[in-house]
C-alpha cells in the first residue's frame, strides 16, 4: 500500500518543478508582452500552437504509455528502451519539424525567424526524458535535469528581451535550454542503466513505434481541437489572437499546476489487489471532480484580473470568454486523471482514444463556424464543448465498466 509519507514527498518533487516552471511562466508573460508588444506576444503563441501538433508526433506516445512501461521493465530493460525511443522520436522531430516550419512560415510570414525558433523550442519537449523520471519514481532528477534547465533558458531569455527589446533572444535561448535539458536527461539515464547500444536505423526506428500507435493517435486527435482554436483565430480573427493566446496559457498554466496530481494519481491507483485499486479509482475520481469544479470557477473569476495584470493593462479577457474556458478548463482536469490514471489502469485505453476522438469530432466541425458566426466567443464555446464532450464519454464508460462491473 502507498504509504502518506510516500505520497507527500512525491507530491513534493513534482510539485517544486510545477511551482518553478509555473512562476518563471507567468513571470515572462508581461515581459514579453509589454517589452516586445502584442503583435509578437501573438507571433510566438501561434507558433507555439502548430508546435503542439507536432510535439505530440514527436514524442509518438511515450509521455502517456512510457512511465508504466519503465515502472514494469527491470533494469537491464531500461537503458535500451530509453535509447530506442529517443533515436525514434529524433527521426520524427526532423521529418515532423520539417513539415511544421513550412506551416509556421505561411501562418507568420511577417517574423518568420521569431516564429521557426520558437517552433523548434517547443518541439523540443518532444525529445524529453520527463517521462521516464516519472517511471522510476525519481521526482528530484525531473526537477534538476529536465524542468531547470528549460526554465534556465527562458528566464536568461526574458532578461536579454528586456535588456535589448529583440524577442528573438529569449526564444533563442529557451532553444537552448532545450536542448540542454535533453543532454542531460539522457546522460543521466543513459550513465545509470548499462546494456544498451544505439541503432540508428530508420526502419527499426518506424517499427518501433507501432506499438506506440494507438497512443500517439489518441494524443494527436486531443490535440488536434486543443491547438486548433488559435490558429483558428490568427486566420479568421486576428484581431482576437493576443486576448485568446492569454486566455489559453493563463488556462495552461492552471491545468500545468495539477501536473504532480496527475503523476501521482498515475502511481496510485494501479494495485494488485482488485479491491484495494477499485476503491483508489473511487477514491481518486471523486476527488478529481472536485477539484476540476474549483479550478473552472477560479479560472472564471479571476482570468479576466489576471490578463491585465500580465499584459500590463493592454489585454482584456471578457468574462464570457473567460466563463467558457473556464468550463473546458474544469473538463480538462477532470478527464486527464480518470483518462490517463483510471481508464489506463483497467486497460480501457480504447475508451480513452474514442473519448478524444468524439471531442475532436466537435470541436473540429464547430470551431470555424462557430468563429465565423460568433466571433472569439464561438471559438472559446466550442473548445469548452468539445473538452465536456470528452469527459462526459470517460465517465459514462468508467461508470459502466469500472464501478458497475466491480458491484
Amino acid at each position: 500500500m502507498v504509504s502518506a509519507r510516500s505520497i507527500a514527498r512525491t507530491f513534493s518533487g513534482y510539485g517544486l518543478s510545477v511551482i518553478t516552471g509555473g512562476i518563471i511562466s507567468i513571470a515572462v508573460i508581461p515581459v514579453v508582452i509589454i517589452v516586445a508588444g502584442a503583435h509578437t506576444w501573438a507571433t510566438i503563441a501561434v507558433a507555439q500552437g502548430v508546435a503542439g501538433f507536432g510535439v505530440v508526433l514527436v514524442g509518438a506516445g511515450w509521455g502517456v504509455t512510457g512511465p508504466t512501461e519503465v515502472a514494469s521493465m527491470d533494469a537491464g530493460e531500461r537503458g535500451l528502451s530509453y535509447v530506442e525511443s529517443l533515436v525514434s522520436r529524433t527521426w520524427l522531430l526532423l521529418g515532423v519539424g520539417a513539415v511544421c516550419v513550412v506551416i509556421t512560415i505561411v501562418l507568420l510570414p511577417q517574423q518568420p525567424l521569431i516564429a521557426v525558433v520558437t517552433l523548434i523550442a517547443a518541439l523540443l519537449p518532444g525529445l524529453s526524458g520527463g517521462w521516464f523520471f516519472v517511471g522510476e519514481s525519481s521526482p528530484l532528477r525531473f526537477l534538476f535535469l529536465e524542468t531547470i534547465p528549460r526554465q534556465i533558458g527562458s528566464v536568461i531569455g526574458a532578461l536579454v528581451l528586456f535588456w535589448t527589446g529583440d524577442a528573438l533572444w529569449f526564444v533563442g535561448f529557451q532553444l537552448i535550454g532545450g536542448i540542454a535539458a535533453t543532454v542531460v536527461s539522457s546522460a543521466s539515464i543513459l550513465r545509470r542503466y548499462s546494456g544498451w547500444r544505439v541503432d540508428l536505423s530508420l526502419v527499426n526506428a518506424i517499427a518501433r513505434l507501432r506499438t506506440h500507435l494507438p497512443a500517439v493517435s489518441m494524443s494527436a486527435v486531443s490535440t488536434l481541437y486543443v491547438n486548433l482554436p488559435i490558429i483558428v483565430v490568427q486566420i479568421f480573427l486576428p484581431s482576437f489572437t493576443a486576448v485568446y493566446a492569454l486566455a489559453e496559457r493563463i488556462m495552461r498554466l492552471a491545468l500545468y499546476a495539477t501536473r504532480p496530481y496527475v503523476q501521482v494519481s498515475q502511481g496510485y491507483v494501479p494495485r494488485k489487489d482488485p479491491a484495494e485499486q477499485l476503491h483508489h479509482a473511487r477514491r481518486v475520481t471523486m476527488l478529481t471532480i472536485y477539484l476540476g469544479i474549483a479550478g473552472a470557477v477560479l479560472y472564471m473569476l479571476l482570468a479576466p484580473w489576471a490578463g491585465l495584470v500580465l499584459s500590463g493593462g493592454q489585454l482584456a479577457i471578457s468574462y464570457p470568454v473567460a466563463i467558457t474556458l473556464g468550463l473546458a478548463l474544469g473538463a480538462m482536469l477532470i478527464s486527464q486523471v480518470t483518462g490517463f490514471a483510471v481508464l489506463t489502469t483497467y486497460r480501457l485505453t480504447s475508451a480513452l482514444a474514442w473519448s478524444t476522438v468524439a471531442g475532436a469530432v466537435v470541436g473540429v466541425a464547430g470551431l470555424i463556424p462557430a468563429a465565423l458566426v460568433f466571433g472569439l466567443l464561438g471559438v472559446t464555446s466550442a473548445l469548452a464543448l468539445s473538452e465536456i464532450v470528452v469527459l462526459a464519454y470517460q465517465l459514462v464508460v468508467m461508470n459502466r465498466r469500472v464501478f458497475k462491473a466491480a458491484s
